[in-house]
């Protein structure tokens, strides 16, 4: 089964460019970041800039947590860059520059959770496992013919039927690392050919039977309806939230326009990002300039955007130029408020 996964793979994967050969670990790691809740496509486009910025470990741990946001800025999910950075300075500066080398040492990296510190292992070092992320759940519960497998039976089986071994819990795996395959190269391949099958072929809805080099092993194909596994999941319902954008403008000595933008607090929506004001109520003097509706994962918001005197009274407000603004990084909703503003403006 390994041999036909991978002689597919070798003939249909996508042409991503860090997918080259040998693998960098710094590459990998921040790829597979960077992937988490972002489309491939996206990442292909914003990865040369962010490693331009940041072409290597040690220049990532040496910046300020505001350059490493400003570079991220528009991917979202901020939290991973600022664990990024982290997970840089321990490794730059606690572990001597030096990559771990197993499961279990990635897990120890701040932010680095049981996907990613098996995707880099398998794929930088050669590491026998298997990495579960939501594309691999779908392929193994398909092959399985289970509903609502767990990732660590998901783990064991593609192991067994891909790698020719056993791979208990995720734990017990971190702990002995599962290194020494007969077939380094191989076990990286396998890795990142299950994520490119499950992206690829075996999707949600439509799935290309046809065309899976795995599917004389599936028990959905053979049940005739792969759609059914795994069995959909609940989502979470989404939470209307509704904010108001206070823009606040001053003309400095130079007569350029400045733009009042606070600091967010790492802990909540857009942590640690510069933008207006977002309050849940309006300026009482304001200008109304615009309203859009934004989607997060688990919110909508509505937005309204206000051009007012005066910054909300808790607000602590620093004055920038439009260019020093973009150059912050702004999140998407910051850069759609700067747009009503820029409209008004004309």
């Amino acid at each position: 089964m390994q041999a036909e996964l991978l002689r597919w793979y070798d003939r249909s994967a996508r042409a991503l460019p860090w997918r080259r050969a040998p693998r960098d670990p710094y590459l990998t790691w921040v790829v597979e970041t960077m992937s988490q809740q972002t489309r491939i496509d996206t990442v292909v486009v914003r990865l040369p800039g962010f490693l331009q910025r940041f072409p290597d470990v040690e220049r990532l741990a040496a910046a300020e947590e505001g350059e490493v946001l400003a570079a991220w800025s528009g991917l979202g999910y901020y939290r991973r860059a600022r664990a990024l950075h982290a997970a840089a300075r321990v490794v730059a500066h606690d572990l001597g520059g030096r990559w771990p080398s197993d499961v279990a040492g990635w897990l120890r990296l701040p932010g680095v959770g049981p996907y990613t510190a098996a995707a880099v292992a398998a794929q930088a070092f050669g590491v026998a496992t298997i990495a579960v992320d939501g594309n691999v759940r779908r392929v193994g519960a398909r092959l399985l013919g289970l509903p609502e497998p767990t990732d660590d039976e998901v783990r064991r089986a593609l192991a067994e039927r891909l790698l020719g071994r056993g791979a208990g819990s995720a734990a017990a795996e971190a702990t002995r690392g599962l290194a020494g395959a007969a077939d380094e190269g191989a076990s990286a391949r396998v890795a990142e050919a299950l994520v490119e099958l499950g992206a690829t072929v075996c999707t949600p809805r439509r799935p290309r039977c046809d065309d899976c080099p795995l599917r004389r092993g599936c028990a959905a194909a053979a049940a005739g309806d792969p759609t059914r596994f795994p069995a959909p999941r609940r989502r979470a319902r989404v939470q209307p939230l509704a904010l108001h954008a206070w823009w606040v403008t001053r003309t400095d000595a130079d007569g350029n326009e400045r733009l009042g933008l606070e600091r967010r607090p790492t802990d909540g929506l857009w942590g640690g990002l510069h933008g207006p004001p977002w309050r849940g109520e309006a300026p009482g003097d304001g200008r109304r300039l615009a309203t859009f509706r934004h989607l997060l994962t688990h919110r909508r918001v509505e937005a309204v955007v206000w051009r007012t005197p005066t910054p909300p009274a808790d607000a602590e407000v620093a004055w920038y130029r439009r260019d020093e603004a973009l150059a912050l990084g702004l999140a998407q909703i910051d850069r759609r408020a700067l747009a009503a503003l820029d409209e008004a403006e004309r």
